[in-house]
């Protein structure tokens, strides 16, 4: 029985889930052209023109993940036990398949392929958020993840009938911020660090790219949109294509920096706006929340004391190193 269990103490969710025994290692990568077989029936795709549905001319590809998470086939069942509350993981988990090359990453990948990447992000936040019954969708990409069984760079999507608690934390975050100064918190982060410059990594026509005062790890970085958006389906083209540039240069700065670390890229957007439990759900998150991309170096070394993360890596220092290498 897989099921979500809330932390009444803390809001905090948990998945319980059955332990699964791997399956032994393919002997070809399941992600590479020619093999599409060895994958689910693929969900969406940017093909050659002609070319049919799971099979070869494809530059990005998603399919269903073998092992899910979540599962859209599953009925939504919210349930109370005793004072515990449940939620039956309904939702979906899928792979985008970044590249049709085995050993391309986001630094090697010319930027008409990152932008590829980037569009079929937005298009599955598109489509996942029209189905009600999913109230957030996460999307994470490992580099490097100690003990990965395939190589070939993917991303993952992740829908669930619950919101995220990292993302909780920081809707709950920036609404109280946006009642007491009715302002986004992360435009003022924006315009203080531009100000500031010390964390300041690089400044693009759409982004900031920085270093923030308190990061959590050694060479974390945030990349913000310079206009405000709560949703990253809202982004348009001019937007897309400076994203894209930004990621390989800073990933390419990072690698040179760090000496190619391994790293973990969320993008935080808004939640589903269509799917909310309480009446006053979502009221003012157009004003109050910034859609952006997170990036964590080595985030398995994370260092913390009841709760608190440490680090010995001064923000101002380590976004100097990044300006450096990115020149």
């Amino acid at each position: 029985m897989e099921e979500l269990r809330k932390n009444p103490a803390t809001g905090q969710w948990v998945l319980v889930r059955p332990e699964t025994v791997p399956v032994g290692h393919p002997t070809e990568c399941p992600f590479c052209p020619g093999n599409e077989s060895a994958t689910p029936s693929e969900i969406a795709a940017f093909r050659k023109e002609g070319a049919p549905p799971n099979g070869a001319g494809w530059s990005v590809r998603v399919v269903p993940e073998r092992d899910p998470f979540f599962r859209v086939e599953r009925d939504l069942v919210r349930m109370g036990v005793g004072m515990y509350d449940t939620v039956t993981p309904r939702g979906a988990s899928e792979i985008v398949i970044e590249s049709p090359g085995h050993d391309d990453t986001l630094v090697t990948m010319s930027d008409e392929q990152v932008e590829r990447v980037l569009w079929m992000y937005r298009d599955r936040l598109s489509d996942l958020h029209r189905d009600v019954k999913i109230r957030d969708v996460l999307i994470t990409r490992r580099y490097k993840k100690p003990g990965a069984r395939i190589t070939h760079p993917y991303s993952r999507v992740i829908a669930s009938p619950i919101v995220f608690d990292a993302l909780r934390r920081q809707l709950v975050a920036a609404r109280a911020y946006f009642r007491y100064k009715r302002r986004c918190v992360f435009c003022d982060i924006v315009r203080e660090e531009i100000a500031a410059e010390e964390r300041v990594i690089r400044v693009t026509q759409h982004f900031l790219v920085v270093v923030p005062y308190t990061a959590r790890h050694a060479g974390e970085t945030w990349i913000l949109p310079r206009q405000h958006h709560c949703a990253y389906e809202s982004v348009k083209s001019p937007v897309v294509t400076d994203l894209a540039r930004v990621l390989r240069a800073y990933l390419g700065a990072l690698k040179a920096a760090f000496e190619n670390p391994s790293y973990e890229l969320t993008v935080y957007t808004a939640p589903n706006l269509t799917a909310k439990i309480l009446q006053d759900d979502w009221t003012t998150i157009h004003d109050d929340f910034h859609w952006h991309v997170e990036i964590v170096p080595r985030p398995e070394r994370a260092n913390r004391v009841g709760g608190i993360f440490v680090t010995g890596a001064l923000p101002e220092m380590t976004a100097g190193e990044l300006r450096n290498a990115w020149a």
